[in-house]
């Protein structure tokens, strides 16, 4: 995503149409998270009749523990993703706004770019074995809103010359880094928390 925002900032950081383009992404991610949210609740309908809710709730958070451990590494494990890149040729091939719109659609889907941090698979893991089939999509959704909102907050942090970066995207790769140690942190809490609310005998 550090990549995309790039034509979005002039030199000087000044925010070239930002409002509208950010209104573009932020719509095609909605609509990709809400994709993403239709197959999730299909597959949800099937697990959560078959499966209850404690052995689902060990099952969770057991999993969370473990994209936790591939987070920071251990025993050699790495955040599970896709080695691929949003289309950076889009800009200039397609124009702005179908740019914009494909850029969130993409990022939207969840699953089809690189993902920094494992707390994306958590949420997916959460929403089949918890969430009702039908909010699913609604679930998700939020997850395209909350993109778009990010991106808003990069554009205006770009925009400030008092930031005290050379290049935006530094800037950008020092806030991925503090977003991905709060992603892990909040992934082990929410680990943990399943599995001694739902999972536990007790």
């Amino acid at each position: 995503m550090i990549g995309v925002i790039g034509p979005l900032v002039r030199g000087t950081r000044q925010p070239r149409g930002s409002a509208g383009s950010v209104a573009l992404f932020t719509l095609g991610a909605v609509v990709g998270a809400s994709l993403t949210g239709v197959v999730l609740g299909l597959l949800g309908a099937g697990v959560q009749a078959l499966v209850g809710e404690r052995a689902l709730a060990v099952a969770v958070g057991a999993a969370g523990c473990l994209l936790l451990l591939a987070d920071l590494g251990v025993f050699g494990l790495r955040t599970p993703t896709l080695r691929r890149q949003t289309g950076s040729t889009w800009y200039r091939e397609l124009g702005p706004r179908a740019a914009w719109t494909l850029w969130g659609l993409d990022l939207g889907l969840g699953f089809s770019t690189i993902r920094l941090s494992s707390l994306y698979w958590f949420v997916v893991l959460f929403v089949v074995a918890f969430v009702p089939p039908t909010l699913a999509p609604l679930a998700l959704a939020f997850y395209g809103l909350g993109l778009g909102l990010a991106l808003a907050a990069a554009v205006v942090a770009q925009s400030r010359k008092a930031a005290g970066y050379e290049s935006p995207g530094l800037g950008l790769l020092h806030a991925a880094g503090w977003v991905r140690l709060a992603s892990d942190a909040f992934l082990g809490l929410a680990s943990i928390s399943i599995f001694l609310a739902l999972g536990a005998p007790w």
